[in-house]
């Protein structure tokens, strides 16, 4: 059954921040984020004051086509401009896994598999069946889980619901996932509620992964002066300067 999509297309915004002069990052923001919002802000400001070219990517939140609609645009901008690092969270870390790009990735908290357990991924199995781009499905995402830091007020700028044709182009692009890339770094919480922990556990080398403190933005978490340390060092060094983490089965499976 096709799909009727309303007239407005999704977009892929980017905005520039920092010397034009200094070295090109590709920052892909998550579902919901923007550059304005004062903890995206905050990351942006670190960044460009250790010297970096900030290319922040907003995200369309309500995409059905996912190689078109959100890889093509990321992809065209960073080939265009020559940007051969790039950072992402969430969505964004998705977007970033598809550019098939000579590129380095930095992850924050990427989402690469739903968190969903029992009845929730039952319930999931079955709405995403709906042929509709219309928004009705909750997105289950509270201020709380994604840090102490996060302000109310940016909350009402990601949608509190999404549509079926969105979650099928996220299942999709989840299940097509390219070979991990040894030169890439991910940062993750054990405890996020946002992302499943697992799949990113699954999917990453225990060199290659970098644990830290506090909710699905990093960013917005009150320990983010100490988890920027190490990700300035991953954006300069890659997985190198990391020793292995001491993640087990056991920590990466807790999601309670």
């Amino acid at each position: 059954m096709r799909l009727r999509p309303g007239r407005r297309r999704p977009t892929v915004r980017v905005t520039q921040h920092g010397d034009p002069l200094d070295d090109g990052l590709l920052f892909v923001l998550g579902w919901g984020n923007k550059p304005t919002h004062r903890s995206v802000e905050w990351l942006i400001d670190r960044l460009t004051y250790d010297g970096y070219r900030v290319h922040a990517v907003e995200l369309p939140t309500n995409g059905w086509e996912f190689e078109q609609q959100y890889v093509a645009p990321v992809r065209a901008y960073a080939v265009d401009r020559g940007l051969d690092l790039v950072l992402s969270h969430s969505t964004g870390g998705l977007v970033a896994s598809h550019l098939d790009l000579a590129i380095r990735n930095v992850f924050l908290s990427p989402w690469w598999g739903m968190a969903l357990d029992g009845f929730d991924r039952f319930v999931y199995q079955l709405v995403t069946r709906v042929p509709t781009t219309r928004p009705f499905v909750p997105s289950g995402i509270e201020r709380t889980d994604l840090g102490e830091l996060k302000l109310a007020e940016e909350m009402r700028d990601a949608p509190d619901t999404v549509s079926p044709a969105f979650l099928r182009a996220i299942r999709g692009a989840q299940e097509t996932l390219p070979p991990f890339r040894k030169t890439d770094v991910v940062f993750f919480t054990p405890t996020d509620r946002v992302v499943d922990v697992r799949t990113i556990g699954e999917r990453t080398p225990a060199d290659n992964l970098v644990p830290y403190d506090g909710g699905h933005e990093f960013f917005a978490s009150e320990g983010r002066e100490r988890t920027f340390t190490k990700v300035r060092t991953a954006l300069e060094d890659g997985p190198d300067s990391f020793l292995p983490t001491d993640v087990t089965p056991m920590t990466m499976t807790d999601q309670s």
